[in-house]
């Protein structure tokens, strides 16, 4: 056992540091589990490495005394510090975790390791490291297109998977991808794809139209998070081992949007779908993901261009997430971004920083299906007037940067007129008799803080809520139209505006579809945006400022429309 270890155990039994507490050689074996000759060597060592005063008893009777010196949170950093390497950090980070080193000291090691030690670290060969090494809030342990559509995983899922084409925001047009060429007929119900050749997955089989029919079909099994993009899909036609065709009942103008989704993610057929290590086409592979840490490998075989950087490594920190904790072991911080979620650390002046308003926003919908917020307007209305972004936004802060109106920024027209007495005018000529309404969430993305600041709010008002929080998995298995009468999560943005309403109102994992009302006419979704607003079908809180902190050699760098930075960009300068 380590002398560090000895010391944990002292420690966690003594728990005081700096005071002498009367104890004997005895009392010290029996707490470390060893012989009364190896208490006095370990003690002995202690001493010498200044981390405890010893006074031996004197005289029959006369009780020995110890005190520690050291906070064993800081000797565990300075070990973990002494562990780590230009080329991994592991060993280190695992160390703090195993002993548990509280949240504070944790923080200030974090800002030590990604914003100062690895930004000084040179290559095998003298120039930087072809990696990138950063924190992140959560781990992800699912990475399948079918089962989730969240912000975090669908960056992540970006450089796994390939889709049969890719959307180009600045043009608005559609360009080859795994398919060199399309074609449809006159009324959209046919869309024929023709495959590059000699494209390979992560596992080494090549590509065929074999493999695009599996990953578009499977959508229709276990409530797929993409079944709503095969709507209308009547046939999906192999025509040869590079052609494949797809057959709609009715007219699909819309389906490269579809398609250029990562519901269009192509995956092999010939293995077994694993959440945690999927096999794409994509520039990067899974190499590792667990609960500590995620590593992404550069697929050398990949079919287009090389990124620049050979390995990307996220380590997981759930417990700094939206860190409000006591700040004062830190000097000189500034509210930091957790690599894309709140995080209190300290200031980096030699960082450069880099901002974007984000294209989604955080979304409360209400039940215009079923229940008391379907039946009664005069409730929605009062709920509308009583919840103020403003004031979500500066009292919980955070990146919570700018209130929203609607699901684009661009559409927005002036802030939505609110005020407290028209809440409880609407509220008592609802004829509400304090029935508790049931929100539901899921787990992260700071829903947690803002489901409290609502409910805290409308109880002031009158308005009573019970709050449930599931995993997002779990949310995603219930019956949300029948169980939450109000649903708060993400609206996510693309960089398609017409795929970002069409998700927004069809897709199987959107807040909206669940509390639509029961028959709605979709056709033009920015008019049933329009009528949902109207009825108070949905409240839109804030966009988050996404922003980065990034040494001045690291060029490249760009957010996508998710608030992530694209790493196949990323590129150091020598």
């Amino acid at each position: 056992m380590k002398l560090l270890e000895h010391y944990d155990i002292l420690f966690q039994s003594l728990k005081e540091t700096n005071n002498e507490i009367k104890i004997t050689v005895q009392d010290l074996s029996e707490m470390l589990s060893c012989t009364y000759r190896n208490a006095k060597i370990i003690l002995r060592k202690l001493e010498e490495q200044n981390w405890i005063e010893w006074k031996p008893g004197k005289g029959r009777g006369n009780l020995s005394s110890i005190k520690l010196l050291k906070d064993v949170d800081h000797l565990v950093v300075d070990e973990a510090k002494s562990m780590l390497t230009p080329t991994s950090i592991d060993a280190g980070i695992n160390l703090l975790k195993k002993y548990g080193v509280k949240e504070s000291v944790q923080r200030e090691f974090v800002d030590w390791v990604f914003h100062t030690y690895l930004g000084k670290q040179l290559g095998p060969e003298g120039g930087k490291l072809a990696r990138l090494h950063f924190p992140s809030y959560r781990p992800l342990p699912v990475l399948d297109p079918a089962k989730v559509n969240r912000r975090s995983e669908n960056h992540i899922m970006r450089h796994i998977f390939s889709t049969l084409v890719t959307y180009n925001q600045e043009n608005d047009e559609f360009l080859p991808y795994l398919a060199h060429h399309w074609e449809h007929n006159e009324d959209y119900t046919k869309w024929t794809f023709y495959l590059q050749k000699a494209v390979l997955f992560h596992h080494g089989k090549e590509m065929t139209a074999e493999d695009v029919r599996y990953s578009f079909i499977r959508h229709r099994e276990n409530r797929s998070a993409y079944e709503w993009i095969l709507d209308g899909l009547e046939d999906v036609q192999v025509n040869h081992r590079y052609t494949i065709q797809f057959v709609f009942a009715d007219t699909c103008p819309s389906f490269l949007y579809l398609a250029s989704s990562l519901g269009g993610s192509i995956l092999p057929e010939d293995v077994p779908v694993t959440s945690e290590l999927p096999v794409g086409t994509g520039p990067y592979k899974i190499s590792e993901n667990t609960e500590d840490k995620l590593v992404l490998t550069v697929f050398s075989d990949y079919f287009l261009r090389r990124p620049f950087l050979d390995e990307i490594t996220l380590y997981f920190f759930p417990q700094l997430y939206d860190n409000a904790a006591d700040l004062q072991s830190v000097s000189n911080y500034e509210d930091m971004n957790f690599y894309h979620y709140p995080y209190q650390g300290r200031k980096v002046q030699e960082f450069k920083k880099y901002t974007m308003l984000d294209k989604g926003s955080k979304l409360l919908t209400l039940n215009l299906h079923k229940g008391i917020l379907a039946e009664n307007a005069y409730v929605r209305e009062a709920i509308f007037h009583f919840l103020s972004p403003e004031k979500l936004i500066e009292e919980l802060g955070g990146s919570r940067f700018k209130t929203a109106s609607r699901i684009l920024k661009k559409f927005e027209e002036k802030n939505q007129e609110r005020s407290v007495l028209a809440g409880k005018k609407a509220l008592a000529a609802s004829g509400y008799k304090g029935e508790t309404l049931t929100l539901i969430s899921y787990v992260g993305a700071g829903n947690e803080a803002d489901a409290k600041w609502i409910q805290k709010v409308l109880r002031t008002k009158g308005i009573e809520l019970e709050l449930k929080f599931y995993t997002y998995t779990e949310l995603h298995k219930r019956e949300l139209h029948k169980e939450a009468d109000l649903l708060l999560g993400e609206q996510i943005g693309d960089e398609s505006d017409v795929y970002t309403y069409l998700s927004a109102f069809r897709g199987n994992h959107s807040l909206l579809k669940h509390h639509l009302p029961k028959a709605v006419n979709d056709e033009d979704l920015l008019s049933l945006e329009n009528k949902i607003l109207k009825q108070n079908g949905h409240i839109h809180l804030y966009r988050l400022n996404q922003f980065a902190f990034y040494h001045h050699d690291v060029k490249g760098v760009s957010f996508n429309a998710l608030g992530w930075i694209d790493f196949t960009k990323l590129w150091y300068e020598a």
